[in-house]
């Protein structure tokens, strides 16, 4: 059995592999173990905060995310037929930050560049197409069991860094529930060529509308841009495909027919508001959607686990190289649980209740709640202040990392 003084993490995400990278950085060893034969092509989540843009300069990682990222000077909310509500600028945040804007890049481009720069880490082993089967603990180790293309295997490893999503298994085989909610509504993330900002739209949209309801944000510099709306949830896959050209008339500014786009991705989905009880059991520390998931309006999935990734590395590193006492472990699970629950959480719910509000009379407060902060840059400047809620507390001094 093969044996590691360092750091297994589970799954192969951006989170997964931005703890690995940290880790590897500060000299630990670390093996990556992912279930899929490498990095997901699909773009799933795309948006990153200025407190993340800050984490990724951190990790040294920020230049060449910025190169294949579109920068969002602004995002907008909008009414269902188009019409601009409010815009949000990232400006007013100039004294107060040195990163002012957004980023928008799907997480699959951004995997990638984590991966070049892990490629450079002889003490980083990521081993695509294994599967976690089951975990065991004692005082002193963790012991995993794999199934590879190769076979079955086991490892054995002081500590577990479980970043393998919503579905995790870690966080299933160490007995650890996921309590919350599931929408009822079913979500179509939609990835379409279609050129909104000759509508005036802004390269980030939220539009609010009891039916037409939408995330409208572009992914990447091609030209293609997220589409993700509401749909009945007892529609079949095949029909939620039929209805999408009556849907893109409403959503899209023009009412373009089918030849006036090209659709390259379309997937229905439900979305879930959960979170572990526990972020740490024994040798095994949650991160990331492992440890709690949220709907996507506003980018705050991501964008938080970012921020977990560098907090776990930067806790287990002080006790692996430090020797620091792991309550230092115990701090970072109940500080990140507590920005899930008291910040994104929250945050995203109230998000998701404002673009599907129905009532025309909370409508129309709501409203005028937007135009206000649109027009007060006071108030905005106080909003968008908020996100850098998701920092949390820290722990260990951040130290950025070299390129």
């Amino acid at each position: 059995m093969e044996t590691l003084d360092g750091v297994v993490v589970v799954g192969g995400g951006p989170v997964g592999l931005l703890t690995a990278l940290k880790l590897g950085k500060a000299g630990i060893r670390v093996i990556v173990l992912e279930a899929e034969s490498g990095v997901s092509p699909s773009p799933r989540a795309v948006a990153y905060m200025p407190p993340t843009a800050a984490a990724l300069d951190r990790f040294g990682l920020l230049d060449d995310i910025r190169k294949r990222a579109v920068w969002c000077p602004d995002f907008a909310y909008r009414h269902g037929d188009g019409s601009l509500i409010a815009t949000m600028d990232w400006s007013v945040l100039n004294r107060d930050t040195n990163y002012p804007y957004m980023l928008l890049l799907g997480q699959n481009h951004v995997s990638n560049v984590i991966v070049q720069h892990l490629r450079a880490l002889p003490n980083v082993d990521i081993r695509w197409n294994h599967r976690v089967r089951s975990i065991d603990q004692d005082a002193s180790y963790a012991t995993i069991e794999t199934t590879s293309p190769g076979g079955t295997a086991r490892l054995r490893t002081r500590w577990v860094a479980a970043t393998d999503g919503a579905r995790s298994t870690v966080r299933e085989k160490i007995g650890l529930t996921f309590d919350g909610i599931t929408w009822p509504e079913r979500l179509v993330a939609t990835n379409v060529f279609y050129d909104f900002s000759l509508h005036g739209y802004s390269r980030a949209n939220f539009v609010h509308d009891p039916v037409d309801w939408a995330v409208v944000v572009q992914l990447d510099q091609t030209g293609l841009w997220r589409v993700c709306y509401g749909e009945d949830p007892s529609l079949s896959d095949a029909e939620v495909r039929q209805r999408l050209p009556e849907r893109f008339k409403r959503l899209l500014p023009g009412a373009p027919t089918p030849d006036q786009y090209r659709v390259d991705h379309l997937n229905p989905y439900r979305v879930h508001q959960r979170c572990a009880p526990e972020f740490r059991r024994g040798r095994v520390i949650l991160a990331g959607d492992a440890a709690h998931a949220t709907n996507p309006m506003g980018g705050l999935g991501l964008s938080g686990g970012v921020l977990d990734a560098e907090h776990l590395a930067e806790a287990l590193i002080s006790v692996i190289k430090e020797a620091a006492p792991l309550k230092v472990l115990d701090e970072y699970a109940i500080d990140r649980r507590k920005v899930f629950l008291e910040f994104t959480s929250p945050t995203a719910t109230a998000n998701f209740t404002w673009m599907k509000e129905s009532d025309p009379a909370q409508r129309a407060r709501d409203t005028a709640m937007f135009e206000h902060a649109g027009t007060d840059r006071s108030v905005m400047r106080q909003i968008l202040l908020d996100f850098e809620k998701l920092n949390g507390r820290r722990f260990a001094e951040p130290q950025r990392l070299a390129a």
